[in-house]
């Protein structure tokens, strides 16, 4: 038997090697027992040289160590060794190592003996250093940075690694392995899919082209605007989504024509008729900029290509008090910046005209841009008409248009903009057969022109206090001859200003005020017949009295407009507004108070409702002393409209919406001017009414499918002078209806269509003639004016588009057909020289433009 000092040792050292006896048992019944081996506390690994040889991938080293009372270990003797360095190494390691000692029963610590394997692992390989790899998405084509997609680096199937890209479509992974898949899905565009095998550590960079998909790509327009509607009807329609409309060769000036309200001009005219409302009595502006002419000869371009166009805002009637000096509706062209990341352009070129765009960064804060279009009509032209015509060209109609950009952006608090753009319409030709009127012979010619150079400077002050103000200047030319004297120049300069405060004092209260003032100097000679005035047929120009005059002349017409937004419930907007003018021309103040009310009655569902005064000063010559009458006061019109926006589902939405005006001191010709010249030329004798309703339902479905329907029913009637009877607007129109729509079948083709149906227009028909020898011309003897009508307008318009798509640019074709199927369209009236036999005038026969554009 052992002493009992030696007791616990031996029996600590039989637990720990599994050799305990039945006699060293019996011997621990007779004294406590261990209740706990030592527990490692600090494990050392064993320092090997550099490069030591495995002969195995472990090794095992035993060990014998004697564990003292404190834990620490006294001794280490080599048990089963490995050989060198592993058994040198492991010894070393094992007098480093402390343990939680042995304990008995009674919790006293003893030092104990016991047998300790140590195995040696063959260390593992390094891991590879990550790859770090640096990508660009771009959309295929455009090279449209695409923003905001989730990149992911996948080993197999499971994501090693993730990034965003950022405004310039970069992303950035660092991926711990040199074989993985690139995976991406951006909305609108193709999934990316692409493996990378690089090597360990490397540091790649890649460019990756994603086709959109159809519908889902292309330079998004970004529709700017109000927070707070202002408008009872305002229709907002990006510049992208009118490109591809029928019938407009991709035009989006042209395009607003479709929308309710607006009714159709004549085929060779580009009039802006808006709710029954006379063509000077809306206006379209460039970003809040009137420019004189809106589309150029024959009304199939407009005279501001869409390629810096954001989006048209067109609103029918109704409009807020930025806007005055009118009684009709506004179309307003919202501007974009130039591109502020790549160099980009485009060229289009077709049967009809030809133009090229060109947009770059300067740097991080400038930014430019340019556009220039041309027509082919007088290289075309004189291919069509042959020499037996009654008109032979000199020079055939053509014009051109351009636009030139920059915007300086220092800070997001500060923004100008200048903006430099024109347009040029001009005709050279001989009448060689003029009907029945000789004064209408010899040669013709006519030159349209304005050029416009505009300032714009936008500053936000606080975050509830904002500021826009811009100055233009401006020149404009109309020159018209024909026969031996019959002529009219006008050169107009233009001085226009514009200045916009919004303060929101609360989420409840919104305050707007600002000031729009117009000034010009003009000089004027002309020797024409007096022009007729709406309604009034003109007779043969031989027999009509002569106005001369060279007039030089300066307006002065400053306009201050305020309004305030209130919101007492966040389903309520009542806009009051003010607008004071004051006209030079007739030196007279006119205030219009304009009220608007939007209520959302649910989600989906809104009603509104505007009332309003509009005043319009008579036109330069109508309010000249010289030929005119400065006793004028200004036109007047009372507008209301009371309508509603419905939700139908998603992506379908309806607007109705029903109206009524009030014309009065409408400016009609004095007819005693013809017996006595000292009377006045004209008075505000006319009057008005128009009402009517329009139906706008409009769909986008997904991103291949965009459409609307379009009907407009309205009624028109004016009355000249006191106790004449109503007659019928010259463009009553009481139908228009417009179906159009267009589908992208693929990202190689799209399919669009326009068909239009609209009420003939009114026309005052010749019952017969008399023959004034004086002049040798048969005159007119006209009925009831606008008392017939001639017969309704059908069309029917397609366009397809063929698209490649290149890493770079991108390539489309498109075959844009108008009248289809060649109906002959009756626009008026063609009468023999003493009016006893007429024929029908009719519009375009079927006309197609084919062309191709690259975008880059």
């Amino acid at each position: 038997m052992l002493p009992p000092r030696l007791r616990p040792l031996a029996l600590a050292a039989a637990v720990a090697l599994g050799l305990a006896t039945p006699a060293v048992a019996a011997a621990a019944d007779e004294a406590p027992a261990l209740a706990a081996p030592p527990r490692l506390l600090q494990d050392v690994p064993p320092e090997l040289p550099p490069g030591t040889v495995f002969p195995a991938p472990e090794v095992t080293v035993v060990l014998q160590l004697d564990v003292a009372a404190d834990g620490h270990v006294e001794r280490v003797a080599l048990v089963e060794g490995a050989g060198e360095p592993f058994d040198g190494a492991a010894l070393a390691a094992a007098r480093r190592y402390a343990f939680e000692p042995a304990r008995l029963t009674t919790g006293e610590p003893v030092p104990v003996a016991i047998t300790y394997k140590l195995r040696i692992a063959r260390p593992a390989p390094p891991p590879p250093a990550p790859v770090r790899f640096g990508g660009l998405l771009l959309e295929r084509g455009t090279r449209k940075p695409l923003e905001g997609v989730e990149v992911a680096a996948e080993v197999e199937g499971e994501p090693v690694a993730q990034a965003v890209t950022g405004a310039d479509g970069r992303f950035q992974l660092e991926v711990p392995a040199s074989a993985f898949r690139l995976v991406a899905l951006p909305a609108g565009h193709d999934r990316l899919a692409a493996e990378v095998a690089a090597k360990p550590g490397e540091v790649r960079e890649e460019t990756f082209y994603l086709q959109a998909a159809p519908g889902g790509g292309g330079y998004t327009a970004v529709v700017r605007g109000d927070r707070v509607r202002r408008e009872v009807t305002k229709q907002v329609v990006p510049a992208d989504e009118l490109a591809l409309l029928p019938g407009s060769q991709g035009d989006t000036l042209k395009a607003v024509l479709n929308l309710p309200g607006a009714a159709r001009p004549s085929y060779l005219g580009g009039q802006l008729i808006l709710r029954g409302s006379a063509p000077g009595d809306s206006a379209a502006f460039v970003d809040g900029l009137e420019i004189p002419i809106l589309y150029h000869f024959g009304g199939l371009r407009s005279t501001f290509a869409p390629r810096f166009l954001e989006s048209v805002e067109f609103v029918p009637g109704n409009f807020a008090p930025d806007y005055g000096r009118l009684t009709g509706g506004i179309v307003n062209a919202r501007v974009r910046d130039p591109s502020k990341d790549l160099v980009r352009g485009e060229a289009d070129f077709n049967l009809y005209d030809a133009g090229v765009a060109l947009e770059a960064p300067l740097s991080s804060s400038w930014s430019v841009g340019g556009a220039f279009r041309r027509s082919w009509i007088d290289t075309l032209l004189p291919l069509v008409v042959g020499s037996n015509s009654a008109v032979s060209f000199t020079t055939a109609p053509r014009f051109y248009d351009y636009q030139l950009l920059a915007t300086y952006q220092p800070d997001a608090r500060d923004k100008v903009r200048l903006l430099f753009f024109g347009s040029q319409d001009s005709l050279a030709a001989v009448i060689k057969r003029p009907g029945n009127d000789p004064t209408l012979a010899g040669d013709l010619t006519t030159r349209l022109a304005y050029h416009e150079l505009e300032a714009t400077w936008s500053h936000v002050f606080t975050p509830v206090l904002r500021h826009e103000s811009w100055l233009a200047l401006g020149l404009q030319q109309t020159n018209f001859a024909i026969g031996p004297g019959l002529f009219f120049d006008l050169t107009s300069y233009r001085l226009d200003a514009r200045s916009t405060f919004v303060w929101e004092a609360t989420r409840t209260v919104e305050a707007r005020a600002g000031l729009d003032l117009q000034n010009a100097f003009y000089q004027v000679a002309l020797d024409v017949p007096r022009p007729p005035t709406e309604g009034q047929p003109p007779p043969p120009i031989s027999t009509q009295q002569r106005v001369s005059a060279d007039l030089h002349s300066a307006l002065y017409d400053p306009a201050a407009f305020a309004e305030l937004r209130l919101s007492p419930r966040e389903d309520l907007s009542i806009l009051p507004s003010l607008r004071l003018d004051y006209d030079s021309g007739i030196r007279r103040w006119s205030l219009d108070p304009r009220l608007m009310v939007r209520f959302t009655v649910v989600d989906g569902t809104v009603l509104k409702a505007a009332a309003g005064v509009y005043q319009q000063p008579p036109s330069a010559p109508q309010s000249s002393a010289a030929v005119g009458n400065p006793h004028l006061a200004a036109e007047r019109s009372y507008q209301y409209s009371l309508g509603f926006e419905q939700r139908v589902r998603q992506g379908v939405d309806l607007d109705v919406a029903g109206f009524y005006k009030e014309l009065t001191r409408v400016v009609v010709q004095n007819q005693a001017v013809n017996l006595d010249p000292s009377q006045p030329a004209y008075l505000n004798s006319g009057k008005g009414r128009i009402y009517g309703v329009e139906v706008l339902l409009k769909a986008r479905l997904g991103e291949r499918f965009f459409g609307w329907i379009a009907y407009t029913f309205q009624r028109s009637f004016r009355t000249d002078r006191p106790g004449d009877p109503e007659r019928l607007f010259s463009f009553d129109q009481p139908h228009i209806l417009t179906a159009l729509a267009s589908y992208q079948l693929s990202s190689k083709w799209a399919l669009g269509g326009r068909y239009r149906l609209v009420s003939g227009n009114p026309y005052t028909p010749v019952n017969d003639s008399v023959y004034d020898a004086t002049t040798d011309v048969y005159v007119p003897r006209y009925g009831a004016t606008n008392s017939g009508r001639l017969g309704s307008f059908q069309s029917l318009d397609v366009r397809v588009d063929r698209f490649w798509t290149y890493p770079r640019w991108k390539l489309s074709a498109y075959l844009d057909v108008q009248n289809v199927l060649n109906r002959s369209n009756q626009e008026g009236w063609l009468y023999r020289y003493d009016y006893r036999e007429k024929t029908p005038a009719t519009g375009l026969p079927i006309l197609p433009i084919l062309g191709v554009k690259a975008e880059w």
